[in-house]
């Protein structure tokens, strides 16, 4: 490695439980429709017992029976692959209060002969127990049609800006597959989901031009947003055609108060300015040179803060030479983190390797080599972009 020791990327994590964006009317709902639903269960036990339950069993039998599913549920919502740890006890708490009751109010004996008055009341008996079955599931029903109507709507309205925020994002990030003034530039992006938090792009004429790579904390739709910001702000700045040293500071005190405070986006550059080139790393990792010469590659690196994480900061950089045919790649740690089997990464090191191997290959065929590379070793879980650089 050369320059300064890498920084090693932050990264964050957000707990999107499914079950906490649910409104509380609906979350109400659902639970109020799983206790009338399994509450039939109490009003079922007194048509398999004749109608001989006594009425105080009989109410608290189906409060009972409509209970503890809710709690079976709302257990699972909360503890999700956790939830087996509280089952038992629950289990066993439900079990050993349906058998109290049946102990406390057990069913008078049955008649072995019926009268016309016995008869009457227990077919008064089951056909209530019918009825309330009927009201029960019905209503139980209506609140799970209600919540699935009311969050289906939700959803397409939400899925519906997540297309256009979408749409967005492929005009904000573009491939890059271009030449300007002797060099060579071949970038993609792939999102882990529908909106992607990375950002690719080259400013610039022949003689200054920057390349840039981003990476916005987090992925999805308010990411992208910030990613989208970052592009607007590097692309008037660089438009001034002001010194890429510079390039750092002042994206990161115009960002700084336009994120959430625990959001941050790592950077890196590759300037040309006349016939110099400079690079620039914002928290990002390293990034690579590739020589054609000796056939190595040298990491890049500075230990500069990620950007947005103080309002103002001194941000370094460096010179760097190349020759023809040498091969600068940018790129987020979404190529480093996909991990195997046993939780290894893929990590730093087998990128270079296969960057070194590949290095002499054209832009597409490097690009394309280390994302099946990448995509051999592990799933992807974030956002993975790659930006060549190569000295013609």
């Amino acid at each position: 490695m050369i320059g300064c020791a890498d920084a090693p990327p932050l990264s964050m994590s957000r707990d999107t439980t499914f079950w906490k964006t649910l409104s509380p009317r609906s979350f109400s709902l659902f639970l109020l429709g799983v206790f009338l639903v399994f509450s039939a269960i109490g009003f079922a036990s007194d048509v398999t017992d004749m109608g001989r339950t006594p009425p105080l069993r009989l109410v608290l039998s189906v409060l009972l029976s409509g209970s503890f599913p809710v709690l079976y549920a709302f257990g699972g919502f909360a503890l999700r692959k956790h939830f087996w740890k509280a089952f038992p006890l629950i289990f066993a708490v439900h079990y050993f209060l349906m058998y109290k009751l049946s102990v406390s109010f057990p069913s008078p004996a049955q008649v072995a002969m019926m009268n016309a008055d016995d008869i009457g009341r227990m077919h008064s008996r089951l056909t209530f127990d019918g009825l309330a079955i009927m009201v029960v599931v019905a209503l139980g029903y209506a609140c799970f049609l209600y919540v699935t109507i009311t969050e289906g709507r939700r959803y397409f309205r939400v899925h519906a800006e997540i297309e256009l925020a979408t749409e967005i994002h492929r005009v904000l990030v573009p491939p890059i597959d271009t030449t300007i003034g002797g060099y060579q530039f071949y970038g993609r992006s792939s999102p882990s989901g529908e909106v992607g938090g990375d950002l690719i792009d080259l400013a610039g004429s022949e003689e200054h031009w920057v390349a840039y790579v981003a990476d916005v904390a987090g992925h999805g739709v308010a990411p992208g947003v910030v990613m989208g910001m970052a592009k607007s702000a590097a692309r008037m700045l660089l438009s001034s055609g002001d010194d890429p040293g510079h390039l750092l500071p002042r994206l990161n005190e115009v960002l700084y108060p336009l994120k959430k405070p625990d959001m941050f986006i790592t950077f890196c550059f590759l300037a040309k300015k006349e016939d110099v080139l400079r690079v620039g790393l914002a928290g990002h990792p390293a990034i690579l040179h590739f020589s054609r010469r000796t056939n190595t590659v040298v990491q890049l690196a500075c230990p500069n803060m990620p950007l947005g994480i103080l309002p103002t900061e001194d941000f370094a950089s460096s010179e760097v030479r190349a020759e023809p045919g040498d091969v600068f790649a940018l790129y987020t740690d979404g190529f480093l983190e996909p991990a195997n089997a046993a939780g290894e990464e893929f990590g730093l090191a087998r990128l270079q390797g296969e960057f070194q191997k590949h290095g002499k290959e054209p832009l597409d065929v490097i690009c394309r080599s280390l994302q099946e590379s990448v995509a051999r070793h592990g799933a992807q879980f974030d956002d993975q972009s790659l930006f060549l650089i190569r000295k013609i």
